[in-house]
Formats: structure tokens, sequence, C-alpha cells
């Protein structure tokens, strides 16, 4: 398999049920760029309906089919009549999410910045990731021939559902710079916050008169496991071991969804795996596969859904029948356990080089999924391991808790078990590699400062300076401070725990050659912690590179740019090859 190969996936997102047919949106990458168009699915057939390339979001209203059309600048909400060609109701530099609403739309909007060259701001949060500098913020509008805006100020509108007359939203009002929510009603011009406390939202339905979220009310912490959530009965219903999803390295990325349909419908995790639940006066397991759902729809009585597996990339099940857009067979990993905790192996042959794979997060979660990068590494001659230690999602709050303050602790050892393990039950030849991005790209970094276990690395996204990344990242002045069980990162005995925590303190130990790389305009873990770690062993005589992804952010091995992407796994087994041998 080669890079191009690799990346030749078709995805499936965003179904929606209307008249015995599942709609949804396929999304693949032409060249370098991303392409996607709607199609529908009646258990049986598959059909095209939108032939622009650049379709998505498609919503039924009123029997017609809308859809939002995007070019380089603008997006364009389009209706599909019977018989009729597509016409636009509306346009706008976003649209990140419409519905309907009595003789209208509402939707959830950003406005053009225009054209500046000089950016000046007095807030925290100025910056975030994949959005880079935030010259609007995202507001509730409603179209009805003429744009009312609804809800706008400094902060962000982040979700909304509607019923009748009550508009349901989520913001960012109370505190947008850490990006806590909470959950308000809109009806009649009046406006009222129905969340206590603080908290986060990652979704908000109302059905039969019930206003739900998907979110927890436990302040800034990361941690926390997400809940199904009754702001106005007080109520909060645990959700298989938390709302959510594990990590994908697809270039579309699992939505949060609550839906109502006669029952609260949401993805929730489970170890290594994810199923659909649904509540009313109990909770429901609605499905029960051995791979990850990654999307939803329920209407009436019928339910489509898309899930990934071990072999299969993207599935769409409905009306008793498959659609698999792919003619692709992964390998299927085999699931391990050492001490109560999950890792998986793919052996292609115990004298191959072997990779271990650390998840960022540290919160998030390996599982049964399709991997692109293991497979297209298996596929030219590594074993590939990968785990979920603590401080992984998946498994209860307190498992994902347990690395606060701790992190390159208990994880680490785990994470060495896993390998250690492997080892002996597979009989692996003593040649091995690390690899990781995000919290796993500091996991990368941390390693190759305690152990010369691993003939070389690939630190991806990476963190090797805490104290630094405080006043860099767009999240790292309250994020690596929880993380890291530090109130004030300006104190100066904080500042020395930052330090003594970051692998850039115990750089003097490496010896083993890394490969960095990092998006140029990654703002969660900016390039300057690539570039303090790579500058660094420079100095010191440790064999290295830096590649820096020109136009990327932190979502550089996901959702870059596809040239980008492909150049990515051919540098890393590029670099593996050569210091296999």
């Amino acid at each position: 398999m080669d890079a191009r190969e690799a990346y030749s996936l078709k995805l499936m997102s965003q179904p929606t049920i209307y008249d015995k047919k599942a709609y949804f949106t396929l999304t693949w990458i032409d060249g370098s760029e991303y392409r996607s168009s709607i199609y529908s699915f009646d258990g049986k057939n598959s059909e095209r309906m939108t032939f622009g390339g650049r379709e998505s979001s498609p919503k039924f209203i009123n029997d017609d089919l809308y859809y939002i059309r995007s070019d380089e600048n603008t997006d364009h909400l389009m209706v599909l009549r019977r018989y009729s060609e597509p016409t636009e109701i509306f346009s706008y530099h976003k649209i990140l999410k419409y519905v309907p609403y009595l003789d209208g739309i509402i939707a959830i909007v950003e406005d053009d910045p225009g054209k500046s060259t000089m950016f000046i701001t007095d807030r925290l949060k100025y910056r975030f990731d994949t959005r880079g500098l935030i010259w609007k913020k995202r507001k509730l509008v409603y179209f009805d021939g003429t744009f009312h805006d609804l809800v706008s100020g400094n902060f962000d509108v982040t979700d909304i559902e509607t019923e009748g007359k009550r508009i349901i939203f989520s913001s960012t009002q109370t505190d947008d710079d850490t990006g806590l929510e909470d959950v308000y009603v809109l009806q009649d011009g009046k406006i009222e916050k129905l969340t206590e406390g603080q908290g986060s939202i990652s979704a908000v339905s109302i059905g039969d008169g019930k206003i739900a979220y998907a979110g927890h009310r436990k302040g800034l912490w990361p941690p926390a496991v997400s809940n199904l959530m009754f702001p106005e009965e007080g109520k909060e219903i645990p959700i298989g071991k938390g709302i959510g999803n594990i990590l994908l390295d697809h270039f579309v990325e699992p939505p949060v969804k609550l839906k109502y349909s006669k029952r609260f419908y949401t993805i929730a995790l489970d170890g290594g795996k994810s199923a659909i639940y649904s509540y009313t006066n109990a909770v429901k397991k609605e499905t029960d596969i051995e791979g990850t759902i990654v999307d939803f729809d329920v209407s009436e009585n019928e339910m489509a859904y898309i899930y990934t597996n071990f072999e299969k990339p993207s599935i769409l099940s409905f009306r008793g029948g498959e659609f698999d857009p792919n003619n692709v067979k992964g390998i299927t990993a085999d699931k391990n356990e050492v001490d109560g905790l999950d890792y998986w192996s793919i052996i292609t042959d115990k004298n191959n080089p072997t990779i271990l794979f650390v998840h960022g997060g540290p919160h998030a979660s390996y599982g049964n999924a399709y991997y692109i990068e293991f497979n297209y590494l298996a596929s030219n001659g590594f074993n590939v391991i990968f785990g979920n230690p603590h401080g992984s999602g998946g498994y209860g709050e307190d498992f994902a808790a347990s690395v606060i303050g701790d992190w390159g602790g208990k994880d680490y050892e785990e994470l060495i078990s896993f390998v250690r393990d492997a080892k002996d039950k597979y009989g692996l030849f003593d040649n091995f590699h690390v690899t990781g991005g995000s919290y796993g790209g500091y996991m990368t970094n941390h390693i190759v400062t305690k152990t010369d276990l691993f003939r070389s690395a690939v630190s991806e996204r990476s963190i090797s300076n805490f104290l630094s990344m405080c006043g860099t990242s767009d999240i790292g002045f309250w994020f690596n401070a929880i993380e890291n069980a530090v109130k004030d990162p300006w104190i100066s005995e904080n500042q020395i725990t930052l330090m003594k925590m970051s692998p850039i303190y115990h750089v003097k130990r490496v010896k083993t050659p890394i490969l960095f790389i990092h998006g140029e305009n990654d703002s969660r873990c900016p390039i300057e912690q690539a570039e303090q770690f790579y500058t660094a062993l420079k100095i010191n005589g440790v064999e290295t590179k830096l590649v820096r992804s020109i136009g990327d952010s932190h979502e550089h091995a996901r959702k870059g740019n596809p040239e980008n992407m492909r150049k990515r796994l051919e540098l890393k087994l590029e670099w593996f090859k050569s210091h296999s041998k």
C-alpha cells in the first residue's frame, strides 16, 4: 500500500432518514482537495443526489432536500425540490448548523472577517485551533427572506434545536475564554438560562417538551464524563461509559449527537468501542456491534447508522441492508489485556519491526475501528501496538482522571508493559519504535528521556515544555494547569513543577533519533514546542529532523492538506525503515 492508496477512502457522515431512504454525505480526497456530495440508500441501492462535489449537511424540510454547498469563502444553503434544479435560500461566510423555524430557517453562522493586516485583541481566547485568529464570533440568526440577529455577542453560539416556538441553544456567554457553556431558551424575544454552575455542552435536544443536553457541570475538568442532562428537571443520566466516541484518524470526525424520536438517542463509549443508547425512563442499548458507531439518525421506528471496524472504514446500516463505498479490507487487530488494561496488536511477522502508538488527549482512546495509518504501516512490513493506559476515555471518569498531575507516570509504565507483553506473547524481535500525536507526542518525547528501548521515534504536534505552552497554546493557560495539578502556573514554585514534568527538562538523557512533524498553524500545541526539543537535540548531537506542515493546524494528520498527509505517511515510513536495519 502506498500513501495515495491509504487515503483513497470514501467516508460517510450526517445520515438523515426521509421517505424510506437514508440520505448522507460522502466525503473523499481528490488530488489535493476534499470533495463531498449527498447520496441516498434505500437498504439495497445507493444514488447520488448532488454533483458539485462540495455539498454536505442534508436535511429534509417540507419534503424538500436542503443542504449546504461550500466554495472557497462562502457557504450556500440550497434546496433541491422534486423535478427542479437546486436553488439558493441564502448564503453566509460560514453556516455551521441550520434547522427549520416557523416560516424560515434559524442557523449558527459566522461573518466574513474581511481583510486586515492588523489583529487586535484583549481576550485570552483570541485564536483557536482550526479556526485560527478569531475575527468573528458565531451567532444565531433567523432568515425569512431577511436576516434577523437573534443571539450574538462576544461569545460563540455552539448548538441549536427547536420545537415549535422555543429555540434551545448553547453558548459560551458565561466564560468564552475557557469555552465553558450553558443552555438557554429563546422564546418571544426573551432569553432564559437553564443551566447552573459551570460545565461543557456538546449537543442540545428537545422532545415531548423536555430539554436535554449532552455534557456535564463539573467546570474546567478535562476528564469529566459527559452524561445525558435534563436542566429543567435537575436530572443527570449516565450513558454507557460516557457520551462521545473513540479517536479516529479519518478525515471525517465523529460528531457528538443527541437526537429525539420518542426517546433521546446518543452515542456513548464502552471501552474500545461505542454504541447507540436511548433513554426515556431507562437507558437502553440500541446497538451491539464489534466496532465503533460514527454517526446515526432515527425517525419514527427506523434507524440508520454509520460504523467502522478494524476491517472496514465506513459502513452504512439501514433497513436490513448495508452500503460499503470502499473496496477495502483492513487488518483485524488482536485484543490483549495487561493488568486489566486493553491494548491491541497487529502482528505481520514476529521478525518485523514493531511500532508503539500513543493516542492523544490524554482522555481520548483507541478501539475497534479502521485506522488508516496502522494499515499503511502494517502493509509495509511493520507490527503495530496500540492501547489505552490510565487516563484514557471510555473506562469511567476515575480512570480518566487518574493521570492528573502524573503525566508520564503510571501511563508510561503501562505503555511499556504493552510492548513487553506483546514481545513475550508473539516472540517479537527486539526492534521497537514509538510514535504519537498531541498527548501522544508528549509521551513520545517523555519516553525517550526515560528509556533507550526504542530505536527511533516520531513525535507529532507534541508537547515538550508545559510552562511555555501555558502562554502560547489556545487552551494551555487553563488545560496545562489542570492536567498538571497546578492552580497557578505563574507562581515560581509551580513553574518549577511544570518544567520538571516537561520532556525538555530531561533532554540531556535522550539518545533516540527523533523525527518531529508539526502543523505550522497549530494553535493547540504550537510549533514552538517541537522547535525547542529539536533545537536541544541538535545542539546535543542527537539525530533529529523537523518537518513543518505548512498551512496545517493541530489536525494536520487527520484533516490537513491532503498532499501533506500523504507525505507525512511516507516520511514516517522512511524514518522507521531507516532505523530498523
